[in-house]
């Protein structure tokens, strides 16, 4: 072989390729580090929180507490989830756009890229203003209504017929919104109750293995987040016409299926009785 490339001698591309692969590296390491250090310090502050307002089944963790911890998650981890749930959505619309031919399928993408700045409109407005938590439920309840029209769009581009409206995976809402029900328990203690999961959670647990949960920072480290204080408003905005109740009965056992009452209660809705079956929420 010979030593020079288009009169470039070799030892110069060997060179440069050294010099990209350890900017790269460097860089790789950078964000790593940034990513690690911005979780510790909102655990750490989740921690200090949790640690003078109650723990799991303290007759004050559901009231006063909650909102001390609500007051950080909306300063910091929430407003990181938020961000995370709108990119990955228009990441989505991006890959769904390309190719698209059928006309009912370029509208419901339309909608989605409507919904989407919907959504970060009332992003923006609930970090502004964070104690306004009927943003965050409204941004939510904006990337639920894109994800139903991303679906339908998806159906349509290949030529079968748009499904109707269903609620989100309770796995993760941000997967979008369900097509299967699972059987399922929160925890070893806890009654098995039938939810709403998207196709991809349906396939894993019917194969045996773990569904792919929505992780959060919490008091315990990475956690599911129906176990962390503080995303009530979140979760609920995701369930938008749907039971909000019925909600908190399929988080049964669940430091959310505890909070989720008190959240609708302070959020201006009539007391409801919240007892009964788990139930299901229905796809319609």
């Amino acid at each position: 072989m010979s030593s020079r490339t288009s009169g470039v001698p070799m030892y110069v591309w060997v060179a440069a390729a050294l010099a990209v692969a350890s900017c790269g590296f460097m860089l790789v390491s950078l964000v790593t580090l940034r990513a690690v250090r911005r979780e510790r310090a909102l655990l750490a502050a989740t921690r200090a929180v949790v640690a003078t307002s109650g723990a799991p089944g303290d007759p004050e963790y559901a009231g006063a507490g909650l909102m001390a911890d609500e007051s950080v998650a909306a300063g910091a981890m929430l407003g990181t989830i938020l961000e995370a749930d709108v990119t990955a959505l228009n990441a989505r619309l991006s890959a769904a756009r390309t190719g698209v031919a059928d006309l009912g399928a370029k509208a419901e993408l339309d909608r989605v890229a409507d919904k989407l700045r919907e959504a970060t409109t009332e992003a923006h407005l609930w970090r502004t203003v964070p104690e306004g938590r009927e943003h965050l439920t409204a941004a939510t309840g904006a990337l639920a209504s894109a994800g139903r029209h991303l679906s339908r769009a998806s159906a349509l581009a290949i030529g079968r017929p748009a499904p109707a409206d269903a609620p989100p995976c309770l796995f993760d809402p941000a997967h979008g919104p369900a097509t299967r029900e699972v059987e399922w328990a929160p925890h070893p203690s806890t009654a098995p109750r039938r939810i709403p999961v998207c196709e991809a959670d349906h396939a894993r647990v019917a194969s045996g293995r773990a569904a792919a949960v929505r992780s959060v920072i919490g008091p315990g480290g990475q956690q599911p987040y129906y176990d962390t204080p503080g995303y009530g408003d979140w979760l609920l905005g995701y369930f938008t016409g749907y039971d909000p109740y019925q909600v908190a009965r399929l988080l049964d056992g669940t430091v959310l299926g505890r909070q989720i009452p008190g959240r609708i209660t302070s959020r201006g809705r009539h007391a409801a009785d919240t007892g009964g079956d788990v139930g299901t929420v229905h796809f319609a």
